[in-house]
């Protein structure tokens, strides 16, 4: 009998850590609530463009994309690779994975040195100054992707990460951003251009202070930069019945899990249906045509 008590003493500790660990998730997903979307329910343009600068960064909007596809939207996103031969084939066909579970229309990717001194710097994911963005990065080839790849595509929506922070303090997807918004601003008065809406894949300050207050790349953009907390969204979107894509695609990107679980912590360990139950919304900064794309509209 004694080992049997000893049994069930153990089983009712390991539930009791499992329902702490669970609440635990709560409170890190716990966040202010904002307008739920409508544009994306109603576009009738249904062509939408996924534009990072590295493939992974994209999973923030893995949901809303899994659930778009799944409602007869054309997309197709463009990332970049700087030439590790090994680490990059290994992505490559990481992404084609993702691709599949997502139902992508089509991935372009390009070889390009984003930093010109990428080989000799020894940090390239610690911000640097804004100003210094120019001398620092190949911005004419990835302004000419960017520019043809829209150009080819006709989208009514772009999905990116934020020009201000780049999700967690990465200059490069800064970078990315900026070069978009760039484009569509030089564009916002031409009647044949088809972008409506940028769709910037955010977190809200709360979250983000909570998961990322202890990394590296985001105290150091918060220092560079000045920013006191991360652009807030302006539409939340519920991608719940999407659970099992999202941890699919995130679980896809093979070299890639230790910066995920830095963001979505555990998320590897439970059920999908259990984790993006609890971590089910995925929030937008969007920036508007009808603004110049520099307001936020919803």
């Amino acid at each position: 009998m004694k080992p049997l008590k000893t049994i069930g003493v153990i089983a009712v500790i390991l539930v009791l850590c499992l329902i702490g660990h669970i609440g635990y998730l709560f409170y890190l997903a716990k966040a202010e609530t904002y307008p739920s979307d409508t544009f994306l329910d109603t576009e009738t343009n249904k062509t939408a463009l996924i534009i990072v600068a590295h493939d992974d960064d994209a999973v923030s909007m893995a949901g809303t994309i899994s659930k778009l596809t799944q409602q007869g939207w054309k997309v197709s996103e463009l990332c970049f690779y700087q030439g590790w031969k090994g680490r990059d084939s290994a992505r490559k066909v990481d992404l084609q994975k993702v691709a599949e579970i997502e139902q992508l229309e089509s991935v372009e990717y390009h070889d390009v040195l984003l930093r010109i001194d990428r080989e000799t710097v020894e940090s390239p994911w610690k911000a640097i100054p804004y100003a210094d963005f120019d001398s620092v990065y190949n911005k004419a080839p990835l302004r000419k992707y960017i520019k043809d790849f829209i150009d080819k595509h006709q989208p009514s929506v772009i999905f990116t990460l934020d020009d201000i922070v780049g999700g967690y303090g990465h200059p490069e997807h800064a970078l990315m951003s900026q070069l978009v918004l760039e484009y569509c601003r030089e564009n916002v008065n031409n009647l044949d251009f088809s972008v409506k809406n940028i769709y910037q894949a955010v977190f809200p300050p709360s979250v983000n202070e909570k998961v990322l207050k202890d990394q590296l790349a985001f105290n150091e953009a918060k220092r560079v930069w000045g920013f006191e907390s991360t652009p807030s969204p302006s539409v939340q979107m519920n991608i719940g019945a999407m659970a099992e894509q999202k941890q699919k695609v995130m679980l896809s990107y093979s070299t890639e899990q230790n910066s995920l679980t830095k963001i979505w912590p555990f998320y590897n360990y439970y059920p999908a249906k259990l984790y993006f139950n609890i971590f089910d919304k995925e929030y937008y900064r969007v920036l508007g045509r009808e603004n110049g794309f520099h307001l936020e509209q919803f």
